[in-house]
């Protein structure tokens, strides 16, 4: 039998502290240097030009060139991402890290940090059509609350039920990044979130529920797109995308709001059996006691399967609330389009 030796086994960077909840799992992480802060920072700036702003880091041309120079000179975002990548393709549809370890520096630091690490797990995706930012702020935009013209859980304070991400578009992400900047005070703003086993298993114990299941399955529903991110990002502007909400890649796909704006737009699918087979279905994925509830502390990390769980976000009052999400596609899979 061969002799392993230490130096042979690679280092982990993820350490199990416990789980959470079904396919939820917490873990410490090795602390960054400065050095490698510095060169993920470089990187960039050699593929953006000059200093690095956030603002303007869109999606990569040729994401392969990034991520090579990323791991061959920041090889230890690579090495996070790679971790990260295992385990929401294994045991888990979602890995938190209570603490990063990036709190001591700049916010524009920070993100691009966050940019860098997200190109190394795939392909960072913009979350708008127009300006094409992939580091998106998610805090209160008071005056567009004022004026009730909120078109997305990202602007307002209220709560934002269980979904999929980009569930509106026709090839959601498979990953989201969620980096706690500053959480709500007030001791709301709490992640939830439900793996897809976890609610089809309890789909399955009731003939109620396994109906509701195999009449969504493959069923194609209207999502309207939400308004800030449809090509033009105008309110006036109508895109709407046919989809099932059990399918195969993604598993789920799930919003509530936008389905129903869908449906005003097509009545015709708006039947008797499907609005039984989603009252069967929300009354499932509302249920508290199924929930993996987190307050997340500052410069925490939530990294999900966008494709295997659902996410969403208690109310809050503290408006200072500030949290950054990048969405990032799979890459390496045959025949899926990987442009924005």
């Amino acid at each position: 039998m061969s002799k392993v030796t230490a130096m042979s086994m690679p280092t982990r960077l993820l350490t199990h502290l416990r789980d959470l909840g079904p396919r939820t799992g917490e873990f410490a992480v090795a602390p960054i240097d400065r050095a490698q802060v510095d060169a993920a920072l470089a990187v960039l700036a050699d593929h953006y030009g000059g200093e690095v702003d956030p603002a303007k880091l869109v999606p990569p041309e040729r994401d392969g060139p990034l991520r090579g120079d990323l791991a061959l000179r920041a090889p230890y975002l690579s090495d996070l991402a790679g971790e990260l990548r295992d385990r929401l393709e294994g045991n888990y549809s979602a890995v938190v890290i209570p603490r990063l370890g990036l709190d001591g520096l700049p916010l524009p630091t920070r993100s691009a940090l966050m940019f860098a690490l997200s190109a190394s797990l795939g392909l960072p995706t913009a979350t708008d059509q127009v300006d094409r930012r992939v580091v998106w702020d998610v805090k209160v935009r008071e005056e567009k609350v004022k004026n009730n013209s909120v078109s997305t859980f990202s602007e307002h304070p209220f709560e934002a039920d269980l979904h999929t991400d980009t569930q509106y578009f026709a090839r959601p992400e498979r990953y989201m990044m969620l980096y706690f900047i500053v959480p709500a005070s007030c001791g709301g703003g709490i992640s939830t979130s439900r793996d897809l086993g976890c609610l089809r298993d309890a789909l399955s114990a009731s003939d109620d529920g396994r109906w509701a299941m195999q009449y969504l399955t493959g069923r194609d529903l209207p999502f309207r797109i939400p308004a800030v991110f449809t090509q033009t990002g105008k309110a006036d502007k109508v895109e709407v995308t046919f989809a099932p909400i059990f399918g195969t890649r993604p598993a789920v796909r799930f919003r509530t709001d936008t389905l129903r704006k869908g449906l005003d737009l097509y009545p015709d699918y708006d039947t008797v059996e499907l609005r039984r087979a989603l009252s069967i279905l929300n009354a499932e994925v509302a249920r508290q006691e199924k929930l993996v509830s987190i307050h997340m502390p500052a410069d925490g990390l939530q990294v999900l399967n966008n494709h295997e769980a659902l996410h969403g976000r208690s109310p809050f009052a503290d408006y200072r609330r500030h949290v950054l999400r990048i969405r990032v596609a799979e890459t390496g899979v045959p025949g899926l389009d990987m442009a924005a």
